[in-house]
């Protein structure tokens, strides 16, 4: 999810307000922008497969899903704190096998966190869209998103797994996609244009994705039978 990546870049000595300054990041083009820029090719395909699953097969997988999301988390935090311990690979990995580790047997604490974050950064954007340009720190709209999808996560289970699936992998597909068109210099230009001047495009895409997302995995769901329940 966007998330994991804002963890992989923010300065360390002041992790959680960069973070949380940044997670309204698909409302401000150019840094969007920029970030992408900075995506390898190879990062953009991984990222949008991982979009895909998540969008298609969100709530029947999500077990292993949940899982994967924990152990990418626990990379970024382990990339965010190598720097204090010592420059290593090491310690991602650690961490990213630690919280896959934890992540497994507390599934449904594990979904409540996940849909929080979904909530959060789905709440970050809408406020800073809604507020215009002086919308300020997004903590008000990421405050309530958390505690809204969290909370709503122990008592609506299946339809907050597939609505965190769905927004989570509509903005991996989304932000991987045009990762990888801005490494084909062909089309790199019109692209970087078009994100530059219409600030609600991405916003638009990432929803109208989610939206698609969630329709198909409720009606698959629920016309095969539901998936066993997290």
């Amino acid at each position: 999810m966007p998330t994991l990546s804002l963890l992989a870049q923010a300065d360390d000595s002041s992790t959680a307000s960069a973070i949380l300054e940044q997670a309204d990041l698909l409302s401000r083009p150019e840094d969007l922008l920029n970030r992408l820029l900075d995506m390898h090719a190879i990062v953009g395909v991984l990222v949008m497969a991982v979009g895909v699953v998540c969008i298609l097969q969100g709530y029947r997988w999500h077990r292993w899903i949940i899982v994967l999301l924990a152990l990418m988390l626990g990379l970024g935090i382990g990339h965010l704190l190598s720097p204090s311990i010592g420059k290593s690979s090491v310690v991602a990995i650690a961490m990213g096998l630690l919280f896959a580790a934890i992540a497994s047997p507390m599934i449904k604490v594990t979904v409540a966190i996940f849909a929080g974050l979904a909530g959060a950064f789905l709440g970050a954007n809408v406020w800073s869209i809604v507020q215009g340009p002086d919308a300020g720190n997004p903590w008000p709209g990421a405050a309530m998103g958390f505690i809204l999808l969290a909370m709503s996560s122990f008592l609506i289970t299946r339809l907050s797994i597939i609505l965190f699936t769905a927004l989570g992998g509509a903005a991996m597909l989304v932000l991987g996609g045009l990762a990888c068109l801005l490494n084909i210099p062909q089309v790199k230009e019109p692209v970087e244009q078009h994100l530059a001047s219409h600030q609600l495009l991405v916003p638009l895409l990432v929803g109208v994705a989610a939206v698609v997302g969630f329709v198909l995995q409720e009606n698959w769901t629920r016309g095969g039978g539901e998936a066993e329940e997290a």
